[in-house]
């Protein structure tokens, strides 16, 4: 262990300003007050299940990371476990733990009347809008109505649309999506939006907002029509999962994924114990039971969120990613995966202040 304490320790004093804005944000204080309307409680929380459901692919890429020892277990290892056990029983109950909860989070929509596809305003949502699943880091996904159809995306950049062609180039930009296991399009369709096709023979298409037909993409095109709006994760929705897909990828070091793990669960329940504070007030004032949000944070979201079972889970992580560091050998590997775990927290906090919604 270097001079510098624990890993954990220092993480959590290396950017207290940021760490405060990120843990008691406007929308957490609403969120324990009881005065989050159900509207945005619902727009949060459906982005917050696709943030979930990302956790689930990070834990197994983590998985892969963690190697067994080849050795004849002995007395000694059954009553002490070796590291790689540790975390690997740490790995398993974190599947196990947001699995329970993505079925929490189903099962107290349905009770409260929460809307776990619903589109906050700044993303197109609203009267209008059309809430259906998508992914938003899909790249054939672009929330609009065109299906041009031509051979492929350069004849469309040079406006030679070809309106005999049954190729949706679309599917093309789809099938990749596909491949990498990024799409949450429903199971059994084909694109990642329903097709409409082109009204206009011209070469400009006269809805230009599908991938190929982008208006930036063109020279010449007629103002775009406004499609339906498909639920998808937003921008910071998409950051977060792209963060976790880069910490759990090959090239970056299992310590490193556990830091991004450990970051994001401690900036959660630091978050809502802030958020349970407000609670607390609120019942002091004899106001406990009245909620713009019929309940669902008070009564189920909060105290799970809060509960003393989900801080010693964050403890367990925290205390096996300490281990890891205290067992690296050479003081210089040591300072330097320090310095990468620092980056990646300055990254989880950034994104931690972030997800949560404006209340201006």
């Amino acid at each position: 262990m270097t001079t510098q304490g624990p890993l954990t320790s220092w993480l959590l004093s290396a950017t207290p300003q940021a760490l405060k804005r990120a843990t008691t944000h406007p929308f957490l204080a609403a969120a324990g007050s009881g005065t989050l309307s159900k509207e945005t409680l619902s727009q949060w929380l459906s982005q917050d299940r696709l943030y979930a459901q990302s956790y689930i692919r990070f834990i197994g890429m983590l998985l892969t990371k963690i190697r067994l020892p080849a050795n004849t277990p002995s007395t000694e290892t059954l009553v002490n476990p070796t590291i790689e056990q540790t975390i690997i029983d740490v790995l398993i109950d974190a599947l196990v733990n947001i699995r329970t909860e993505l079925h929490f989070f189903e099962s107290t929509a349905v009770q409260y009347g929460l809307d776990l596809t619903a589109i906050p305003p700044d993303e197109g949502g609203g009267s209008g809008a059309i809430s259906t699943t998508g992914s938003g880091s899909c790249p054939g996904f672009t929330g609009a109505i065109c299906g041009a159809t031509n051979n492929s995306v350069s004849q469309a950049e040079s406006g030679e649309i070809n309106e005999n062609s049954t190729t949706n180039p679309r599917e093309n930009l789809h099938n990749l999506c596909k491949s990498q296991g990024e799409c949450q399009m429903q199971a059994g369709s084909e694109i990642c939006s329903p097709p409409t096709g082109h009204t206009g023979t011209s070469a400009a298409p006269t809805t230009p907002d599908c991938e190929p037909c982008q208006p930036s993409r063109l020279t010449s095109a007629a103002p775009p029509e406004q499609g339906p709006v498909f639920f998808a994760a937003n921008r910071i929705t998409r950051a977060y999962i792209d963060m976790f897909m880069s910490a759990g990828s090959p090239g970056v070091s299992a310590l490193e994924g556990i830091a991004v793990l450990w970051a994001t669960e401690v900036c959660y329940l630091r978050a809502w114990r802030y958020a349970a504070s407000y609670g607390k007030k609120k019942a002091a004032a004899g106001k406990a039971d009245v909620d713009a949000d019929g309940g669902a944070l008070r009564e189920k979201f909060i105290p799970n969120w809060s509960s003393k079972e989900f801080e010693g889970f964050v403890n367990r992580i925290g205390d096996v990613l300490d281990e890891m560091v205290g067992k690296m050998k050479g003081v210089e590997e040591t300072e330097v995966l320090r310095a990468r775990c620092l980056e990646w927290w300055k990254q989880v906090v950034w994104l931690e202040e972030r997800f949560w919604p404006d209340m201006d």
